[in-house]
């Protein structure tokens, strides 16, 4: 069986990782937690198609056949650069091929500074015929990877950003740490369905990977950033007692 990279640049991503592992046990997953680099929703299209494709690379360099970008900020710069023999895909295109067949008139799409910048979303939807109103907050990002669900600044964060999509009938989670305070969302806009990548990401991935009956994947967690601290974050935000590995972008091996 081929081996599965997924990264972000933080958490969030484990998302679709857990997802994926819980549809499919017989894929050997890999997720990288890119937390040494700066945000991915805050760096320039260059810096940040730099630092993918770096990634990238380090996936092929251990033997990762496909990358799945859990992040819709590195989503946006795929199209940037290609690497030898790695297929490479993300959250924005398995998104938006489901999106004509949601009943709705206005979108209101929620996410980092770098996916609403990009505009792929927004002129996509729009060319459905879609209205799109969008909101950015880097700050509720920063409150999931602290681990401060139920924080109230966290709520009040939540409720200033989708104030002006009150009549939005659908809301787009395009950042994958949103998924997270999916709660306070719901309770802010009651009446609005949720559109998660991470679940249609997910649904594509399961249906298009090839299976092994005879095969019990394997899981590794690595970051560029502290094993110990991920590790405390993994187990407080998903229950979850895992080993991780520390990852030298610029190094082949993993360390120890």
């Amino acid at each position: 069986m081929m081996a599965v990279g997924i990264f972000d640049w933080g958490i969030g991503g484990l998302r679709l990782f857990r997802a994926l592992r819980d549809e499919r046990p017989d894929l050997d997953l890999i997720y990288l937690n890119d937390c040494q680099s700066e945000m991915y929703s805050l760096q320039s299209r260059e810096a940040l198609a730099e630092r993918v494709e770096q990634v990238c690379q380090y996936f092929a360099r251990i033997g990762v056949e496909q990358v799945i970008a859990a992040s819709d900020s590195a989503s946006t710069v795929l199209g940037d650069f290609s690497v030898p023999h790695l297929a490479v895909s993300g959250l924005i295109e398995p998104t938006l091929r489901m999106m004509p067949r949601v009943q709705a008139k206005e979108i209101g799409i929620i996410g980092g500074k770098r996916t609403i910048v990009s505009g792929l979303y927004g002129r996509a939807l729009r060319k459905m015929r879609f209205m799109v109103v969008q909101r950015v907050s880097e700050g509720l990002t920063q409150q999931v990877e602290a681990g401060r669900l139920h924080d109230p600044q966290t709520k009040e964060m939540v409720q200033a950003m989708l104030e002006p999509l009150t009549k939005s009938d659908a809301i787009l989670l395009a950042n994958t740490h949103f998924g997270f305070v999916k709660p306070l969302i719901k309770a802010a806009v009651p009446n609005t369905s949720i559109i998660d990548p991470v679940k249609l990401a997910c649904l594509e991935l399961t249906e298009s990977l090839p299976h092994s009956h005879l095969n019990r994947g394997t899981t590794m967690l690595l970051t560029t950033g502290d094993p110990n601290e991920m590790k405390r974050k993994v187990a407080k935000m998903f229950d979850w007692s895992v080993e991780v590995r520390a990852a030298n972008l610029s190094e082949p091996k993993l360390a120890a």
